[in-house]
């Protein structure tokens, strides 16, 4: 069992280094090319903006939603 463990982690972390390295030679090679296609520099401030009102969503969702959650007919 123990090996089976070890084996997986080893697999997932040889798969993320291959996807970082695909990444980051992606970004090397064509990151110039893709920021000025789709005008990265004008959709940095609204992530941001999007990503702070997700978060205190979340937060807010997390602090006052009910603990019985799983039993919502809504979802």
């Amino acid at each position: 069992m123990l090996l089976r463990d070890i084996a997986i982690w080893i697999v997932q972390a040889v798969l993320f280094g291959i996807g970082i390295g695909v990444a980051g030679l992606t970004a090397h090679l064509a990151g110039p090319l893709l920021a000025a296609f789709f005008a990265i520099d004008e959709l940095i401030p609204s992530a941001i903006v999007f990503l702070a009102v997700a978060a205190a969503l979340g937060w807010l969702g997390n602090r006052f939603w009910p603990a019985d959650w799983m039993h919502n007919p809504l979802l």
